[in-house]
């Protein structure tokens, strides 16, 4: 007869205790969240800037950008054409 009272005694002490460690946590989580706001406001801005960074190396990089640096250092176009029209590429057969 004793069992059901100490099995009775042992849950509640088990439902105090885990109580109490969820306040723990709660307080901590709660007191983190600071933290957690200011890392977030740090990634979204350097989101922003890896999306400019990327937009000036699309820029430095395309082909117009190229050509008018290739014309002011001085190099010139080939506008010479060589066409091979003597021979076909693909034969039938």
């Amino acid at each position: 007869m004793k069992k059901p009272s100490h099995i009775i005694i042992f849950l509640l002490g088990l439902i105090i205790t885990l109580s109490i460690v969820k306040a723990i946590v709660y307080n901590r989580l709660s007191t983190s969240g600071v933290y957690v706001g200011k890392i977030e406001e740090e990634i979204g801005f350097y989101k922003t800037q890896n999306a400019i960074l990327s937009e000036k190396l699309l820029a430095f990089s395309s082909l117009t950008n190229i050509s008018a640096k290739a014309t002011e250092l001085g190099f010139v176009k080939n506008s010479s054409l060589m066409v091979l029209k003597r021979l076909p590429l693909a034969v039938k057969q």
